[in-house]
């Protein structure tokens, strides 16, 4: 490929937890504003609701657009994530599917059309040491002393 020219090329992130859980304890976690602020975002908007706000942030600035773009209850969440990296709001896609195991839950997300191979590295770190970590926290009945989107680091970044 010649400098300058544009690519269509995209990433995409696929990760897995399992999570001590049943799908309804860790839904809401992932649609519910109250919930979704014990372990996302400082500032966090959702309207769950094909079309509704998708929006997590901290304080001092950073913040990822979007909208719900799929919600089939207990079992599959679908937003735009976009705001970092110099991705527009909205431009990529992450689709996280809940599948009961026994008393367990196997959470998959896929993060698909980014752009650009560091920020799917970024948000491929910031899934599975940060984001992963917090949701299963608070999902087992956990409270966690940190978010992932909070002021002074971002989801991902030391």
């Amino acid at each position: 490929m010649n400098a300058g020219e544009n690519t269509t090329e995209t990433h995409e992130i696929i990760r897995e937890v399992v999570i001590k859980a049943k799908p309804a304890t860790i839904f809401p976690y992932l649609t519910d504003e109250a919930k979704m602020k014990e372990w996302f975002g400082e500032i966090v908007e959702a309207d769950a609701r094909p079309g509704g706000i998708f929006h997590v942030g901290t304080e001092d600035g950073m913040h990822c657009r979007g909208e719900y773009v799929e919600i089939l209850p207990f079992e599959k969440v679908v937003f735009t994530w976009g705001g970092l990296h110099d991705m527009e709001p909205g431009e990529s896609t992450v689709e996280v599917t809940l599948k009961e195991e026994g008393d367990m839950t196997r959470l998959t997300l896929r993060h698909y059309n980014v752009r650009q191979r560091e920020a799917a590295d970024s948000f491929a770190e910031g899934w599975e040491t940060k984001a992963f970590p917090l949701l299963k926290a608070v999902s087992e009945g956990q409270k966690p002393d940190a978010r992932c989107f909070q002021s002074g680091s971002e989801c991902g970044q030391s």
